[in-house]
């Protein structure tokens, strides 16, 4: 390759390799997650790889702008070989980490159902202590990389010009000039008036598109360059408080019992798995008949993904806004209304028990700011020899364990556990292996499992004088997204569809509430049903009043949702994309927002506000009324 122009024509080879090989990986990704976006047309699937490359294009030149400027700078030292070889390491470095952060995300998005942002850095810990099973299972992946950074090194088009051929710096200057803008353009995606974010990808497809269109490179820089967090301002403080008021009062009613309370948060517990909510083959027989005893909110969610999040809404009432877990971000010092720091203020003596490692994914230090005195994890546990090798103690012995140490809690005491069995990679003790049916998912074995440590544990419990007066909350941390699920359990809506539990062993609470309720109601309603008596900053509301409306909102790959009574709107910051009858109209196929304007303005408006108001309490440090 010669000619006065050649390091341009160079640069434009260099940078189609990797974007070959961005599409390529865009193609695996289809394939592998394609029954997460069924029946896709043939122009819907035009649209994804146009949108796609101009993705693609700007990761490209935003992570490789050092390359590009050494390349179109009219330096003298382009032709020397050292030059070319520091420049060769640097493009290897660059987009090696590139396509490292795709193929990783290769296998990480069937557990999260998102592309991966800054959130990846904070399980790099975990990732790092279960390298070895994760080879194992997920070794295909890192062939994948394997296979794209030896074309990238194979294929990777070198310099042969003699450099005898030179244009003067003057004569490339205007060139260079011209060129930067045209990348400058290519990294914001365009000409629109704000440069490209994971939200838009959903401009010019379907929302449930979305993860096809971006890649996993361009969501993870973008996160670490944008804000957590960014101020609103929609609505005046006024307006804020009329239609998304923070503080919340609880009376106490004379039907209120200080009973005891037991918080059982069951790993990637999703409605799905129970038959008596779902409506398909069950794998939690012992929850099932559980349910026939209680309370059960079979139309509850998640609000969010991944566990150290779920966390975080269920014993604080903190929002799932940020990519990363609250505890990871820079508002982790802010004061909380944690349900332990307020069933404290009602005489509660409280505790948090979880058989994992500790101080992973900082659930110890999180359960303390939520105002949970004592945390018992592995290390309190103390017997290895019921370590599962991956994440903690199995959840028959931990759960043992926990009723245990419940006989020795003062009463009232309000207590939570997190069971960990049902977690990729679903260990069961050998010898239960071959009793609970494999199905068709990999977490349905250790599902079984799981169901059958928690009738050994209401068994034992049964027996202890607290049980008689103990209201028990049950429900899943999230979903398990992996493999082939029911149509309903895939969309927007059933991916956060869990169930919450409400039990008492003497029968008063009992039957079903079809009322839309989430993670963020749980911490309201324990306090309201326990006689607490006084306000509590919260963005949920007691499911055993009917005081605010009922909704759940959710982020996910750069879009909020919102779901009232049988629709769900998205929501991508700036713009409603779309309103959807989600129960009948599984997989989105009907847009309801020229139908139902009002619906979606009131849902729009709704969600506004608790952004809006969660951007407000997490830079104002308002989570906690003031003291």
């Amino acid at each position: 390759m010669n000619g006065p122009w050649v390091h341009w024509r160079l640069l434009a080879r260099r940078l189609g390799l990797p974007l070959l090989l961005l599409s390529a990986l865009r193609g695996l990704f289809w394939l592998l997650y394609r029954s997460d976006f069924p029946g896709i047309t043939g122009a819907q699937a035009l649209q994804v790889a146009v949108q796609g490359i101009r993705f693609d294009l700007a990761t490209l030149v935003i992570w490789n702008a050092p390359v590009i400027l050494l390349h179109i700078l009219p330096l003298p030292w382009r032709p020397l070989r050292l030059f070319q070889r520091v420049l060769f390491t640097l493009y290897m470095a660059i987009n090696g980490v590139l396509l490292l952060i795709c193929s990783i995300d290769l296998a990480f998005f069937g557990f999260n159902n998102k592309r991966v942002s800054s959130d990846l850095l904070g399980q790099l810990g975990a990732g790092v202590r279960n390298l070895p099973s994760f080879l194992v299972d997920y070794g295909w992946a890192a062939a994948v990389f394997v296979v794209l950074v030896a074309i990238l090194w194979k294929c990777y088009p070198r310099l042969t010009y003699d450099g005898r051929v030179r244009l003067p710096w003057w004569k490339e200057a205007p060139v260079s000039v011209a060129s930067l803008g045209i990348f400058v353009l290519l990294a914001r995606g365009g000409w629109q008036y704000q440069g490209l974010s994971p939200a838009s990808a959903a401009d010019h497809v379907d929302v449930a598109l979305a993860p096809l269109v971006t890649n996993s490179a361009f969501t993870f820089g973008y996160s670490l360059a944008t804000p957590e967090v960014r101020q609103r301002h929609w609505f005046t403080p006024a307006e804020l408080d009329r239609r998304m008021p923070l503080r919340y009062v609880i009376q106490k009613d004379p039907t209120d019992r200080k009973e005891n309370v037991v918080l059982i948060i069951v790993e990637s517990m999703g409605r799905e798995y129970l038959g008596s909510l779902s409506h398909v083959r069950g794998y939690m027989p012992f929850m099932d008949s559980l349910a026939q005893q209680s309370l059960v909110f079979d139309n509850a969610f998640a609000n969010a993904e991944r566990s150290n999040k779920s966390m975080c809404a269920i014993l604080a009432g903190i929002p799932s806004f940020t990519d990363d877990a609250f505890m990871n971000t820079a508002y982790m010092d802010n004061r909380l209304d944690g349900l332990g720091t307020r069933m404290k203020q009602n005489g509660y003596a409280t505790s948090f028990f979880h058989g994992g490692l500790n101080g992973e994914y900082k659930f110890d230090s999180f359960s303390r700011a939520a105002g949970f005195d004592r945390y018992y994890g592995r290390n309190e546990y103390g017997n290895n020899a019921d370590y599962d090798g991956h994440w903690g103690i199995y959840d028959e012995e931990f759960l043992q364990y926990f009723a245990k140490k419940l006989d020795a809690e003062p009463s009232p005491f309000c207590s939570v556990v997190f069971t960990l069995s049902s977690h990729d990679p679903f260990p069961i003790p050998d010898k239960w292996k071959g009793h609970f049916p494999k199905g068709t998912q990999e977490i349905h074995e250790s599902l079984g499992y799981t169901d059958m440590a928690l009738r050994r544990f209401f068994r034992k419990a049964a027996k202890s004088p607290w049980y008689r007066n103990t209201l028990f909350v049950i429900t899943g941390d999230h979903t398990f997204l992996y493999n082939v699920h029911p149509p309903w359990f895939t969309n927007a809506a059933g991916r956060f569809a869990v169930p919450i539990i409400f039990f008492r062993p003497d029968g008063s609470l009992h039957g079903r509430d079809s009322t839309v309720a989430q993670h963020l109601d749980i911490l309201p309603s324990i306090l309201d049903i326990t006689g607490f008596d006084g306000a509590v900053n919260c963005f949920g509301r007691s499911l055993f009043k009917q005081d605010r409306v009922p909704y759940a909102a959710q982020y996910l790959n750069g879009q909020y949702q919102i779901i009232e009574g049988d629709r769900l709107l998205f929501f991508n910051g700036e713009t409603a994309k779309g309103l959807y009858a989600y129960k009948s109209d599984t997989l989105f196929r009907h847009d309801l927002s020229a139908r139902e304007p009002a619906v979606a303005d009131s849902m729009r408006l709704k969600l506004e506000g608790v952004v809006q108001r969660h951007a407000q309490a997490l830079l104002q440090n308002q989570l906690a009324l003031p003291q």
